[in-house]
């Protein structure tokens, strides 16, 4: 009999050492292939613009591509209006981890790669398809590089803002010297507020997060955005005037840490990058769409709009601006972008 309780025990404790050990042993598989097939890895992504801006539309259908490609592994967690700071804020989050990606415009830059600030030239770019042409070429590579070196962060595909033009609360500005003497909020960027002084205006660089109080209490006069941003952020209620001078084209970076972009699995990182790149496409047909159809509402919610002004004394106006940063960035790479076709 006690041979026989013996022989019990031990298959007892066999039977469930293996139970027990394969369930243990399953449960640590998945926590060590997590990446693989395991549990979901969330990215934290933010941008400042509103929950219906064209960034907002362009970053959920990043993030459907990103659940598609990756087999549902790797889900990014969308953070619009700023809600983890302004983009100067986010950039710098990237490198201590308090963020894993940002969508971001050039404007901030001027901070970290000077370099990449020779898209802020004035009345640089014809138009959106020329912008894009530079952008998706050499030239645009060789910025994203520029970017990568100085900032320590890896950048995966250029997306765009659109081109930015001017808001006023009381007067309509059709020519440089209507600026004369007016408070406007630019970016924190150099080319950006010597471009405005050469026009006039007193450029004031704000955080975009702070702009829309700014003109509720007077504080400045007027702004510079792309159309999508003066709807969307309803700037409308603030200004009067809409002049559309498209002096600036605004393209923005999609950036990701560099940390946590190694910490994926190469299959996982092709996937984030080539799903980056299409969603950019559309997030761009995004804004074009946009610009069509809010010049019309803005034109129903009582702003008077400028459509067609004679950029020509605009245009002359900054031609101290080229004579300042030429040599800082070339003259042949601004006759480059300025050529391409």
């Amino acid at each position: 009999m006690k041979k026989w309780l013996s022989i019990l025990a031990v298959a007892s404790m066999t039977l469930l050492a293996a139970c027990g050990g394969g369930g243990s042993a399953s449960t640590d598989s998945k926590s060590a292939g997590s990446g693989e097939s395991g549990s979901v890895i969330t990215l934290k992504v933010g941008h400042t613009l509103s929950d219906t801006s064209h960034y907002q539309k362009g970053m959920e259908k990043f993030k459907e591509l990103v659940k598609t490609k990756t087999n549902g592994q790797v889900d990014l967690q969308i953070f619009p209006n700023g809600s983890l700071g302004g983009e100067r804020d986010m950039i710098e989050g990237l490198n201590v981890g308090s963020i894993d990606m940002v969508l971001t415009s050039t404007g901030p830059m001027s901070g970290f790669a000077p370099e990449v600030t020779v898209v802020d030239l004035p009345f640089l770019f014809r138009d959106a398809d020329h912008a894009h042409k530079v952008l998706d070429g050499e030239i645009g590579t060789d910025l994203r590089k520029k970017v990568e070196e100085k900032t320590g962060v890896k950048t995966l595909a250029w997306w765009e803002n659109g081109f930015r033009s001017v808001t006023t609360k009381d007067k309509a500005v059709q020519k440089p010297e209507d600026l004369k003497g007016i408070k406007i909020r630019t970016m924190e960027n150099d080319i950006h507020m010597d471009s405005f002084k050469a026009m006039g205006a007193q450029p004031t660089p704000m955080a975009f997060t702070e702009l829309f109080t700014a003109l509720q209490q007077g504080v400045i006069d007027a702004e510079e955005n792309p159309i999508p941003v003066i709807m969307t952020s309803r700037f409308y209620e603030v200004q009067k005037h809409l002049t559309l001078t498209r002096h600036f084209y605004n393209p923005s970076l999609m950036l990701i840490s560099k940390s946590k972009f190694d910490s994926l699995t190469p299959e996982q990182q092709k996937a984030i990058e080539e799903a980056a790149v299409e969603a950019g496409k559309y997030e761009r047909q995004v804004v074009q769409d946009m610009e069509k159809q809010y010049l019309t509402e803005l034109k129903s919610k009582g702003m008077e709009i400028i459509e067609n002004p004679d950029l020509k004394p605009f245009q002359d106006a900054v031609k101290p601006v080229y004579e300042k940063y030429e040599p800082q960035f070339g003259k042949e790479l601004i006759d480059k972008i300025r050529n391409t076709q």
